[in-house]
């Protein structure tokens, strides 16, 4: 069985990049994986609190790794520029032990980037290099608006493909609620037009459910939630290319007579 990695970037700290990983580990489970097919981890991070995925990952029985052994604390730049930290293979060594440790066994592994797509490259171990040490599918998640977000989502995609990463993905997050219908309408028109082998996942208004404790909210009701925004079909089937037993007993199911 190969591993299905899902490694996702944003556009900015706080874009919420933690909702969606959250959203799609709700929505893997009710198209039929069990948790022990599943695995979360944020491998490199700049905050050490307890995130509310990783609340959710306990409570659902989902292996996870909230915080990674790659913490950037304030000056870790510095130390790194002084030869006062490991060198940038040793780092990058310790960060895919920690990513294949956790992938033993499992469908699909969800890694929950930090910052944008460039951040960590002043070490060398940006959220680009380590989705190239492996074989990944790549979700990005832009912040709302029209221009402003399709400007940033060509500046950072384009990086990405430059690099040499494909399989792209996007998700645009945090979309306030009067405006959504306008975003949805202008950015489904232009975003083919500027990045043609991407592929637009979904759009989530600023509703965002998942925030409060999991424990008030099921995987269900969030895998709910988060399906009326990114449709599972498009994301799991068609996308990710993953066939759940579920998934096969409604394809293959005989129409009623």
């Amino acid at each position: 069985m190969a591993t299905k990695y899902i490694y996702v970037m944003g556009s900015e700290s706080g874009v919420g990049k933690s909702t969606v990983c959250m959203g799609m580990l709700a929505q893997l489970l009710e198209s039929g994986l069990a948790p022990k097919q599943l695995a979360y981890i944020k491998p490199v991070t700049q905050c050490i609190a307890k995130q509310t995925v990783a609340l959710f990952c306990e409570q659902n029985k989902i292996p996870f790794l909230g915080i990674g052994n790659l913490v950037f604390r304030k000056g870790f730049s510095r130390d790194f520029i002084d030869g006062l930290t490991k060198s940038t293979d040793e780092l990058k060594t310790d960060v895919m032990a920690s990513i294949l440790g956790i992938s033993e066994d499992k469908e699909v592994v969800i890694i929950d980037g930090v910052g944008d797509p460039s951040v960590g490259s002043v070490v060398g171990v940006s959220n680009v290099d380590v989705a190239l040490a492996l074989s990944c599918h790549v979700v990005f998640v832009g912040k709302p608006g029209i221009g402003a977000a399709l400007d940033n989502t060509v500046l950072c995609v384009s990086f990405m493909q430059h690099k040499g990463l494909t399989n792209i993905g996007i998700i645009y997050n945090k979309i306030p609620l009067p405006a959504f219908a306008d975003v949805k309408k202008y950015v489904a028109k232009r975003l083919p037009e500027l990045l043609r082998e991407v592929t637009l996942l979904g759009f989530i208004g600023n509703d965002q459910i998942v925030e409060s404790c999991p424990k008030d909210n099921s995987s269900t009701k969030i895998a709910q939630w988060f399906g009326s925004y990114v449709d599972e079909r498009t994301l799991v089937r068609d996308w990710l290319g993953l066939k759940t037993e579920k998934q096969n007993l409604m394809h293959t199911k005989l129409p009623l007579q």
